[in-house]
């Protein structure tokens, strides 16, 4: 594998040798750097690509794992913040207003939406889409909110064997919930 430090602009091969790949562009037959960082052959691929020197901000992609604050739940739907990508160090440069349609929250009928989610929740979810909007699930066991508010008195809920429940003032609540609720860090993501 041929490695080599380069800028945008560069030329790194031809249409006729390799393929472009990711941090590169083709321009009359030429294949070209598009950002600063290492030169890469993908010999399997034949793909010419450039490694980028420092870490890329994030976009959201279609299957990525996100971590997300509920900002409204509707009947039809939920309104999601999504704070993080799992897996990437960075902040999300792209688009963070996502939203849950209600057939997306669980495999089973769910009549509204606004029964397994509450404002300022936090949860777990998959991007199925990206464009035009943001759209997310949580139809597999491992999503889900991995953190409840009472909606009482604000404090958090606790996993009961009956379901949530609020220490503070003894409210019982229900939730789409994570099979690891309330054992997460939400600063170590």
């Amino acid at each position: 594998m041929k490695q080599k430090f380069v800028m945008p602009g560069d030329q790194l091969s031809t249409s006729e040798e390799l393929m472009p790949g990711d941090g590169t562009f083709e321009e009359n037959g030429i294949i070209r750097a598009a950002r600063i960082g290492t030169y890469v052959v993908d010999e399997k691929h034949r793909t010419a690509e450039v490694k980028p020197a420092t870490s890329t901000p994030v976009l959201l992609k279609k299957g990525d794992i996100v971590i997300g604050r509920v900002v409204m739940a509707k009947e039809k739907m939920i309104i999601v913040e999504v704070k993080h990508v799992s897996g990437k160090p960075r902040s999300i440069s792209s688009d963070t207003d996502a939203t849950i349609h209600v057939k997306e929250i669980a495999q089973g009928f769910i009549k509204e939406a606004s029964s397994e989610y509450k404002a300022e929740d936090y949860i777990r979810a998959k991007v199925i889409q990206v464009s035009p909007s943001v759209q997310l699930e949580t139809k597999e066991r491992n999503f889900g909110a991995i953190l409840a508010l009472c909606s009482k008195c604000r404090h958090p809920l606790i996993k009961k064997s009956h379901g949530l429940e609020c220490e503070n003032c003894g409210n019982k609540e229900h939730r789409r919930i994570t099979e690891d609720y309330g054992n997460l860090d939400i600063q170590h993501l």
